[in-house]
């Protein structure tokens, strides 16, 4: 019976270490800051700052200080990664023009070289007729010995710049690839910028009679984010709102920035399309949004509000009146 009993025991298990997953989780928050991709001191330091800071707090105070950390983290990973677009950006810029320039030296390179090159054999052609001329008799032989070796030191410097210039175009290919390369990593960052003012109006005004809709949005709280927190935050708060809007929309829909707080989109419309779910686009819109602001996450919230605009028929120009209307202007 004793041994029944003891059989029958469950097995001890170990007792549960919570401490060791927050170990874990303070090292992982560390080797983020360790092991960042150093894009620019002004970029990565503050970035790093920041991460190693909040690693510090939450080893610190780690119950009061975790719960916060999650969105202090997530933030900041967002934060760099916007910064790091922006960087890639310009680099992409500086790039196309180190290109544009080193092709236009090729090209200036080689139209040089061709006027020079015809110019010398000429001269030296001409030369070369003269000493096998009577007068030039005496010197025939010096001269033609002349023109041998200036010949084949122009034969040589053609070479030597032939080689020189593959090279040049090389590098012009690698650089237009490391473009192509940047431009396809910004293309998502470009893809959630909004259209100006100017190119919406010109888009809607040239809209056809039917098979479009068009989404009248008014986000509340914008203007009073930007004179709290700054233009800083206020374009981290439209940007993040540009992605979700995307989110919101078929990828080919148009979307654009009326002014500080209007936006509109317009949506293609198939023969038997669901309507769009307003409320949700609405609700999904309205939700808190978190922005980094020295390193801490500030929430802020919007009211948007979502409108279809009514159908409406009428020459051209029509439905661009109807959105000033609904905009006020």
């Amino acid at each position: 019976m004793i041994w029944i009993r003891e059989s029958s025991t469950p097995p001890s298990r170990p007792p549960e270490e919570p401490g060791v997953a927050l170990e874990c989780y303070i090292a992982a928050i560390q080797n983020i800051a360790h092991y960042a991709v150093d894009l620019d001191a002004e970029i990565t330091g503050p970035y790093v700052k920041y991460v190693a800071g909040l690693a510090a707090e939450v080893q610190a105070a780690p119950w009061q200080a975790l719960p916060e950390s999650r969105s202090t983290l997530r933030g900041l990973l967002r934060d760099y990664r916007d910064k790091a677009a922006q960087f890639l950006a310009r680099l992409r810029q500086q790039l196309e023009s180190t290109a544009k320039a080193l092709q236009e030296t090729v090209e200036a390179l080689a139209q040089s070289d061709g006027d020079h090159s015809t110019r010398l054999r000429d001269t030296l052609k001409r030369v070369r007729d003269a000493a096998a001329t009577p007068e030039g008799a005496p010197l025939r032989a010096m001269l033609t010995a002349a023109v041998d070796s200036i010949e084949g030191d122009l034969a040589q410097m053609r070479r030597e710049q032939q080689f020189t210039m593959a090279q040049l175009q090389t590098e012009v290919r690698i650089l237009h690839q490391r473009v192509e390369a940047l431009q396809n990593a910004a293309a998502m960052d470009q893809a959630s910028k909004f259209s100006s003012r100017r190119s919406i109006e010109e888009y809607v005004e040239s809209l056809p009679a039917a098979g479009f809709m068009v989404l009248i949005l008014k986000a509340h709280g914008l203007a009073q984010a930007r004179a709290k927190y700054g233009a800083s935050i206020a374009d981290e708060l439209v940007a993040t709102f540009s992605r979700r809007m995307r989110n919101c929309v078929p990828k080919d829909a148009v979307v654009g920035r009326w002014n500080e707080q209007d936006f509109l989109a317009v949506l293609p419309v198939s023969q038997g399309k669901e309507k769009t779910d307003l409320q949700a686009v609405s609700d999904h819109l309205s939700m808190p949004y978190a922005c980094m602001m020295a390193g801490k996450v500030v929430r802020i919230s919007l009211e948007v509000s979502v409108e279809v605009l009514p159908p409406v028929e009428g020459p051209p120009g029509t439905t661009l009146r109807c959105v000033e209307k609904a905009f006020g202007g």
